[in-house]
């Protein structure tokens, strides 16, 4: 019988954002899997040859932009895809305020230029990468049929991406699955984000610069939400829909600041209210992934602090690269 938590070694797999972090860390899942791997990547991507680079001779790699068109049906007509993970957007939610048009063309543009490239070609299975930011500043657990309220850029452009998927497989039955994955950390990740951005300027002993960090997010080892997407492209029956990807369990950042700290002998001490809260701040995101338990057969493999561990080791053997991308300047 067919392993429905892995895609069939036939497959032919097209990953968009394969350079990303969570890409990046799919593309090596699906390689152990033992499926062809095609890997879209932007020419703009400055960690492109490092993440993937001990990765070229074992996957097709092909430069594209989503927002243009004519690069999106060449793509499909080269590759001929069976299976679709679409994680390339642009992802800084912060910055998305200034950025608004790049967030429409990226996310949106992009997400259908993609899907009527595909139009005819015979995939099987479209996975549309969203994101726990759609459900906004909503009362938590978040669960896939509450009525969602984005309060960023960011998240409405990933919002209306979403209801565009839906609105072809319910009005086409084109083979689409959507997810809602919640805050991931591990090894490749930049240093703009919460958890490397604590363990490196920890282990380098700088300043550690914070808000009161009340607000609280989930945090999810990156393998475990790569395991959730495999799922979700080869469970048989759940065209159209909806899944959110996450442990079910919140920790303030004030909380898992200080469990890093610990973990590495609190070599600095964070300077908690030194920096004034987002005005759109999120205050808790928490999920409820029961439908994902059920459906895909998918939970965490890592607690938070085996995550913390793994991730922890990686960045100090980064660390001993001075030109690394992954490191804070």
């Amino acid at each position: 019988m067919p392993d429905e938590s892995r895609l069939p070694k036939s497959a032919r797999a097209l990953v968009t954002g394969a350079t990303g972090f969570i890409g990046s860390h799919l593309v090596r899942r699906l390689l152990a899997d033992g499926v062809e791997v095609h890997a879209l990547t932007s020419a703009v991507s400055s960690v492109y040859g490092v993440r993937l680079v001990d990765l070229r001779d074992q996957i097709t790699l092909h430069e594209g932009n989503l927002a243009d068109r004519s690069a999106m049906d060449a793509l499909v007509n080269t590759v001929g895809p069976t299976h679709v993970f679409h994680l390339g957007a642009y992802t800084h939610v912060g910055k998305s305020w200034q950025r608004v048009d790049e967030c429409v063309q990226a996310n949106i543009q992009g997400t259908l230029n993609l899907l009527q490239a595909l139009d005819g070609s015979g995939y099987q299975r479209f996975v549309n990468m969203g994101t726990s930011e759609i459900y906004g500043d909503i009362e938590s657990p978040f669960q896939e049929e509450k009525l969602v309220h984005p309060v960023s850029p960011y998240a409405a452009s990933k919002y209306a991406a979403e209801c565009f998927c839906r609105v072809f497989f319910q009005g086409r039955g084109w083979p689409i699955v959507m997810l809602r994955p919640f805050n991931a950390f591990g090894p490749w990740q930049t240093a703009d984000r919460i958890i490397p951005e604590v363990i490196v300027r920890a282990l380098r002993g700088e300043e550690l610069k914070m808000t009161q960090g009340r607000q609280t997010r989930e945090f999810n080892y990156v393998e475990d939400l790569v395991d959730g997407v495999v799922r979700a492209a080869s469970a048989p029956g759940i065209e159209g829909e909806l899944f959110n990807l996450g442990c079910g369990e919140d920790v303030s950042i004030r909380d898992i600041t200080t469990l890093i700290l610990d973990l590495l002998g609190n070599p600095i001490e964070a300077q908690f209210g030194a920096l004034a809260e987002r005005p759109t701040e999120i205050w808790t995101m928490r999920s409820d992934s029961t439908r994902a338990s059920e459906r895909l057969g998918w939970k965490p493999q890592h607690t938070l602090a085996s995550g913390l561990e793994k991730t922890i080791a990686w960045y100090r053997e980064e660390l001993k690269n001075p030109g690394s991308l992954f490191i804070v300047k």
